[in-house]
């Protein structure tokens, strides 16, 4: 499986329903997004999928300063998506792994619920994401 570590890291957040998205870094090539239930199922599907486009993946995102906290947010529904419940730095070190195992060339967040604020939360990991690896656009 071709790597695209050159590329750098691409980071969307979504609305509460997964539907509307926008992209908080720079990348160029035309993302496409995955929804899997777990690492494994998303592999494959990056398998499946050209080497010109970036694969997003999706997952729902509950975050808080404690892991119990964060459980409790997450819905006991949909499990299309890759689910993340705990902290913003475990958030970030999942992304990272994601990245650096090419399961996928970037991450769609999607809240929990309405009231998780995507943008604070995305914009928290991505400064931490950040002094891991390279992220799409950086200089």
């Amino acid at each position: 499986m071709p790597t695209q570590h050159h590329r750098g890291l691409r980071l969307f957040v979504a609305d509460a329903a997964g539907d509307h998205w926008n992209e908080l870094t720079a990348g160029e090539t035309t993302a496409v997004r995955i929804a899997a239930p777990d690492l494994q199922q998303a592999r494959r599907a990056r398998g499946r999928i050209t080497d010109d486009v970036a694969v997003i993946l999706d997952i729902t995102v509950a975050v808080a300063a404690d892991f119990r906290s964060a459980r409790n947010a997450m819905p006991r529904i949909d499990c299309t998506t890759l689910h993340y419940a705990g902290t913003i730095d475990g958030l970030a070190g999942l992304v990272a792994d994601i990245f650096m195992a090419d399961v996928a060339d970037g991450v769609t967040f999607i809240p929990a619920s309405p009231e998780q604020d995507m943008q604070k939360v995305a914009d928290a990991a991505l400064d931490r994401i950040a002094r891991r690896l390279p992220l799409a656009g950086a200089a």
